[in-house]
């Protein structure tokens, strides 16, 4: 089974909602989590900094972000098969749109945590820190 990791922003309180949901849709435990501030991704992938964005490294180490990297995830999920298969036959830049509408007014709607944080209720052993 193919490793993959979510960064995510630990201050965003969307984002974490999302990792937490990832968590409990994703049966075989493949999906790894870290945040912008860990030192996982300090000394691993430095070039990545808190964005608009959730990036998805894949066991390619190649790194994907917005809809191509919730797209990626999408298919390790245990989740309603027809709207799996909607959200996967969309194109990037449709769902790309309505992703940086959300993405940069996600503090606005769904507010931000005082500092950085991981799910408490995820698995530990998913966790990079």
């Amino acid at each position: 089974m193919e490793k993959i990791i979510v960064v995510f922003d630990g201050f965003c309180v969307l984002c974490n909602k999302y990792v937490h949901w990832v968590s409990k849709k994703n049966p075989s435990k493949n999906i790894y989590f870290t945040n912008f501030e860990s030192s996982f991704i300090n000394k691993n992938y430095p070039e990545l900094t808190l964005s608009d964005t959730v990036f998805v490294i894949n066991n390619k180490n190649k790194v994907l972000k917005k809809s191509a990297a919730i797209k990626h995830c999408i298919r390790f999920l245990k989740i309603n098969p027809i709207v799996k298969f909607f959200v996967l036959i969309l194109p990037d830049f449709l769902l790309d749109i309505f992703y940086n509408l959300i993405s940069k007014n996600r503090y606005k709607i769904f507010g931000k945590y005082d500092s950085c944080t991981i799910p408490k209720n995820i698995n530990k052993s998913n966790i990079l820190n």
